[in-house]
């Protein structure tokens, strides 16, 4: 007779908490926190047990309403169940549990674990070696399926990271970015170095507060020189606890990126020295890339800035010679044959002096208005404006200077004074009227028109000239932009539009404009300003 002894393996303790209450007793929060703990490693187990039991129950029930020849079934059901949903150990668990439940349940004689027959014994040990087998091939289904689905996690927080990296401009955004990212997923204290000159300089660290020693940052200098993985220098294999990743581009090497790392935790695994390297990869292309971006755009900006003093310089030189050269021929003449020549045509080269001066004087204060808008320092001293006056002082003073257009002026009868500033208010008339007399043609007829519209009042010049073209039309309050000039209204900057468009948006109201207006001809400027409430 062959007989087989069981003693159960000792009792699982919990490891004794390191954390001690003033008293010598385990602190009560520790020694919480350490059986919660435990409860969760022995979980596993205690289902495999159960697992086992309840095949073991059924076994029974079964066998006691018929024979049945295959109750290790159970038992490899019970084994198949542990090692699919706890892995290998705890089926290891239920395999022996299973081979002594078998052998005393249902192996003769029962109720013992004696075996007498040969063929009984036999047919225990392969119950036993099969329940192996199918604990160790499902437990590492189990693993490698844990393995994979942790892959597909990192995977996914790798794209997530690649996302968010390729949608930030801002290099420190970037260096954070991943900072923070390697510390949520590894759990380790994670910096960032930038080579700057010889020197290597922390940019960003999480936690915020963490510190470098002079050991690590001396690692991390020889890290750098030799652009490889590296968690120790010359003569210091083991003291400091740093692992340390170059970040590369094709072009070169910008700095590292160190993880905290105790030899006491024994070697990083591959997947996570292959995590860091793909965040390192990232990490360098997305903060290269933001690096060219801010360069490009402060690049084009000083091009752009370029662009418009030269634009500027060009329209001063331009629209400034000619009155300029009458200012300066007609004072030549003045001193050179002022006592030989009429009163009359003394008196006509003294208005000629006058008008170009005048017309000086308005392209300096477009020139002045337009740095007060764009620095947003236009002052403004509201009054009641007299909108029939103001439209017959304008057309007046376009025909003094020249201007050979038809004008006619539409104010709607009992349209009340409109609060603004007299001044900015007649420049933009103005601006609007030379508009109209530069590019409408000098046979054009001008109508400003006003009427009231709810709340609102609407300022409007409008000509039968040719119109805008469509190219230029939605820039038309854009710095710069010329139409083709066909009236005799003088020469233009650029800027009159713009200046008007600031103007009017400094008094809470907007300008638009539109071509053609009727025919296939014709340009309106319309300005909408808003009433007082006491107007309402």
């Amino acid at each position: 007779m062959f007989s087989m002894a069981f003693s159960p393996p000792p009792p699982l303790t919990p490891t004794p908490p390191s954390a001690e209450a003033p008293n010598g007793l385990a602190h009560p929060e520790r020694q919480r926190h350490t059986w919660s703990e435990f409860g969760l490693w022995l979980r596993p187990y205690l289902w495999s047990t159960a697992g086992v039991v309840l095949a073991t129950l059924v076994g029974i029930g079964l066998t006691d309403l018929a024979p049945v020849p295959n109750v290790s079934m159970l038992y490899l059901l019970a084994v198949v169940f542990s090692a699919a949903r706890f892995g290998i150990w705890p089926a290891l668990l239920a395999s022996g549990l299973s081979f002594l439940a078998y052998n005393f349940f249902f192996s003769e004689p029962r109720y013992t674990f004696s075996v007498t027959e040969p063929h009984e014994l036999l047919s225990l040990l392969t119950f036993l070696i099969v329940a192996l087998l199918i604990s160790a091939i499902a437990g590492q289904a189990k693993l490698q399926a844990n393995k994979a689905a942790g892959r597909a996690q990192a995977a996914q927080r790798l794209y997530e990271f690649a996302k968010r990296l390729s949608g930030t401009s801002d290099p420190q955004t970037v260096l954070d970015a991943t900072v923070i990212q390697v510390y949520r997923d590894l759990s380790r204290a994670t910096v960032i170095l930038l080579a700057e000159g010889d020197l290597l300089t922390v940019k960003a660290a999480c936690p915020p507060e963490h510190e470098i020693d002079p050991d690590a940052l001396s690692v991390a200098h020889h890290a750098h020189a030799n652009t490889a993985l590296t968690s120790a220098g010359p003569r210091r294999p083991s003291t400091v606890p740093w692992l340390f990743l170059p970040l590369r581009t094709p072009e070169r090497t910008l700095g590292l990126i160190g993880v905290a790392h105790t030899p006491s935790e024994g070697s990083l695994e591959p997947e996570t020295i292959t995590f860091l390297q793909t965040v390192a990869e990232l990490t360098s292309t997305a903060f290269e890339r933001a690096r060219l971006g801010q360069e490009i755009s402060t690049a084009r900006t000083a091009a752009e800035t370029e662009r418009m003093r030269n634009i500027l310089l060009s329209s001063i030189s331009h629209d400034f010679r000619t009155p300029l050269a009458s200012v300066l021929g007609a004072t030549t003449s003045l001193i050179d044959y002022g006592a030989k020549l009429p009163e009359t045509a003394r008196r006509d080269l003294l208005v000629q002096v006058k008008d170009e001066a005048e017309h000086l004087d308005g392209m300096v204060r477009n020139l002045l208005a337009l740095t007060r808008v764009e620095a947003h320092a236009l002052e403004i001293h509201k009054d009641w404006v007299d909108v029939r006056e103001l439209f017959d002082h304008t057309a007046a003073v376009a025909r003094r200077r020249g201007a050979t257009q038809t004008f006619e002026v539409n104010v709607e009868k009992e349209l009340p004074f409109v609060p603004a500033d007299p001044t900015l208010l007649g420049q933009i008339v103005a601006n609007l009227v030379g508009n109209a007399t530069r590019h409408a043609g000098p046979k054009a007829r001008v109508t400003l028109e006003a009427r009231r519209n709810g709340d609102d009042v609407l300022l409007s010049v409008t000509d039968d000239g040719p119109g805008i073209p469509s190219k230029i039309l939605p820039h038309v309050f854009d710095r710069f932009v010329r139409g083709p000039t066909l009236g005799d209204g003088g020469q233009s900057t650029g800027l009159g539009l713009a200046i008007a468009k600031g103007i009017v948006e400094a008094h809470q109201g907007t300008i638009s404009a539109g071509s053609p207006v009727e025919s296939g001809r014709g340009t309106r400027i319309t300005v909408r300003l808003p009433l007082a409430e006491q107007l309402r």
